[in-house]
């Protein structure tokens, strides 16, 4: 299928799956270490890129979004969950530490 060869052209280590969906849609699922992140694809846009041009490098460039969205995916902000920082009173340059004064 050319969406495998697709997925595999951007990464040989990127596991995928391609679903059929309602209509004449195709969910794309693409795995890795990090998560997954689907997309929905078209068959009018698959039957497209299956000759070498403009559309297959948009599929391609699609896909790698996909992918892009599996490490750009940032955990949900928690204020409840983060630790709370307490300062200790480390030598520092505010509190006068770090060598000599210079008066």
């Amino acid at each position: 299928m050319i969406l495998g060869a697709i997925v595999r052209s951007i990464d040989k280590k990127l596991e995928w799956e391609a679903l059929s969906a309602q209509g004449d849609l195709v969910r794309l699922t693409v795995r890795q270490a990090g998560g997954e992140a689907s997309m929905d694809v078209t068959r009018a846009e698959i039957a497209a890129a299956t000759e070498p041009g403009i559309d297959r490098n948009r599929l391609r460039e699609r896909v790698k979004r996909a992918q892009k969205r599996i490490f750009d995916g940032k955990p949900a902000y928690m204020p409840w969950r983060l630790p709370k920082i307490e300062p200790i009173g480390a030598p520092g340059p505010r509190s006068g530490g770090w060598g000599p004064s210079r008066r």
